[in-house]
């Protein structure tokens, strides 16, 4: 007999990173990846429109989850089989940066339109009928090695949550996101969302 060997590795965690988050970027061909540059942001000949959006309060948060329709017997008390109802993917945190206005128009795009010309910049603020997404990214070091990096990609996604920010004397100003993905659904079905990869 022999024993089976465990898997404790600590550089799979990540632990002290700084994830950074991008939007506009290229969506990248199905079973392919978001390009990036040496030093882990998006590659600029690939992505020429990309967007680094700034600081956050405390990071980001990235989620990938389904929902289950369990299905029951009435001789049984327990789920006798069960179906995929909804998937989601999301990333989420609070932005500092609310007098950017690259960052701003990611978090207000369904509410704020954006102009400029001498002297200032705006959002105007109403109703807009015509909703817009696009693809964005957390990117953090790989603790597998520091030169490499983690990408979560979401193909198709918009904030859900508009902007809220206080400005007070005694607070730092910020807007909590929540950058949900929508599914590409002329891609094969286990690719219509986004994907989550780290290079090696």
């Amino acid at each position: 007999m022999a024993g089976t060997a465990t898997r404790y590795n600590p550089l799979t965690i990540p632990m002290g990173v700084v994830a950074q988050l991008w939007a506009n970027l290229a969506v990248p061909a199905a079973s392919a990846r978001l390009t990036l540059d040496a030093d882990g942001t998006p590659d600029a000949t690939a992505n020429p429109s990309a967007k680094h959006l700034g600081h956050t309060d405390a990071g980001l948060t990235v989620t990938a989850r389904e929902t289950i329709q369990d299905y029951f017997a009435d001789e049984v008390p327990y789920p006798i089989g069960s179906s995929v109802e909804s998937a989601e993917v999301m990333i989420e945190g609070a932005a500092l940066q609310i007098a950017d206005e690259e960052a701003m128009k990611i978090f207000g795009s369904q509410i704020g339109t954006y102009g400029t010309a001498a002297g200032y910049k705006q959002f105007t603020l109403g109703y807009k009928p015509t909703i817009t997404y696009n693809s964005m990214a957390v990117i953090y070091p790989s603790p597998l090695d520091p030169t490499k990096f983690a990408v979560f990609n979401l193909y198709n996604a918009r904030n859900t949550n508009g902007f809220q920010f206080q400005i007070g004397r005694k607070n730092r100003a910020s807007t909590g996101f929540q950058i949900k993905g929508y599914g590409l659904t002329a891609r094969a079905a286990a690719d219509q969302l986004g994907n989550y990869w780290w290079q090696i």
